[in-house]
């Protein structure tokens, strides 16, 4: 695999850094340090927060005849793990990401593939601490903006979707099931299952016990559609 350069990297991203530490920071994975701190987790903490603000602010101007619920429930989607995802994916941080190489294999076979997701976050709080919060918006709005128009309807919480799936099919409701935590205090990673009579068992793995439940209640949602097991 040929490895991008970081001038490369930030021609792609449209935004050249002033304090190349701070996309380094961005682009370095706990493993790869064994300096407390010297990885994107704190710069991750930050970007999450920046981008729930300016896709919320976006939102409210975009929709304005929309109530709180549905607002809620489109930045709920669009700041997602999976989006986020899609938008690392565009991007290919993973050829930027330092890691071990363990870890490394691991995100090769996808058991780790919010590592991604979490360093797209960090990546806009680096942004945002190399300039201002104009330029993260740039930044936002070319990955976002296709996203944000996607819907033209605000769309529906997988879990929530799920629920009226089996409540359709005449079932009792999804349940959720813990089947290993794993890592430090500070960052475990928690593996859910989510079980529906009649359906194939799905499992997720996150940072919360919240988004493994909704990532693996989106898996069983999709597996129904696309098999139309409605």
């Amino acid at each position: 695999m040929i490895i991008m350069k970081t001038d490369e990297f930030e021609k792609k991203i449209n935004y050249k850094f002033k304090n190349k530490e701070l996309i380094n920071l961005a682009l370095t994975h706990s493993s790869f340090s064994n300096k407390k701190n010297l990885n994107y987790e704190r710069l991750e903490f930050l970007g999450d927060r920046v981008l729930s603000l300016v896709i919320s602010e976006h939102l409210f101007i975009k929709y304005p005849n929309e109530n709180e619920g549905a607002l809620s429930k489109r930045l709920s989607n669009l700041v997602s793990k999976q989006t986020l995802l899609e938008v690392a994916n565009e991007i290919n941080i993973r050829e930027m990401l330092k890691i071990d190489n363990s870890e490394k294999k691991n995100l090769k076979l996808k058991k780790n593939i919010s590592i991604l997701s979490d360093v797209c976050e960090a990546l806009i709080g680096a942004i945002y601490l190399d300039s201002n919060l104009a330029s993260v918006k740039k930044f936002i709005y070319k990955h976002w903006k296709k996203k944000v128009s996607k819907n033209i309807l605000p769309p529906q919480d997988p879990k929530s979707l799920l629920q009226e799936v089996a409540q359709k099919k005449g079932l009792d409701l999804p349940k959720y099931i813990l089947k290993k935590k794993e890592g430090p205090a500070h960052s475990p990673r928690f593996e859910i299952e989510v079980y529906l009579k009649g359906i194939k068992k799905f499992s997720s793995v996150s940072k919360t016990i919240k988004d493994a439940e909704i990532a693996a209640a989106k898996k069983m949602v999709d597996f129904i559609f696309k098999n139309k097991l409605l």
